[in-house]
């Protein structure tokens, strides 16, 4: 694995590994807002950095700035659409696990985000 490819893995994998420690020690105190999804959450939120970081790669490779700035809009707005349509679509589908699944989500969205937030100002930075 490169170099460059490991100042994003690697604290991938300690944000994961976070927000499981987290997500135990919430669910020994306050239970009912985990959902019995979590696992699936963390996993969708952890595959979707890796899909984005992957594709940033190939787009700033080309040189082309616009296209970057443009990518991070793109993928921004994106990202928004899909997990308002996932949360939307779970409420509807299991009301009785709704309320759980959204805080559970939420969570996990907020230290995602803080991380790609990190990732970002470090490319931005130091360059890949």
């Amino acid at each position: 694995m490169k170099a460059n490819h490991k100042r994003f893995y690697i604290p991938l994998l300690c944000v994961v590994i976070l927000t499981i420690l987290l997500t135990f020690l919430l669910k020994n105190t306050v239970p009912q807002i985990i959902t019995p999804f979590w696992m699936w959450q963390i996993l969708f939120f952890a595959i979707i950095n890796v899909a984005i970081y992957l594709i940033g790669l190939k787009v700033k490779s080309s040189g082309d700035v616009s296209k970057t700035t443009h990518l991070y809009m793109v993928t921004t707005v994106a990202k928004l659409v899909v997990y308002l349509a996932v949360l939307f679509v779970y409420a509807l589908m299991f009301p009785a696990d709704a309320k759980s699944f959204i805080i559970s989500f939420m969570i996990y969205y907020f230290c995602f985000t803080f991380f790609e937030t990190c990732i970002k100002i470090n490319t931005n930075n130091q360059g890949w």
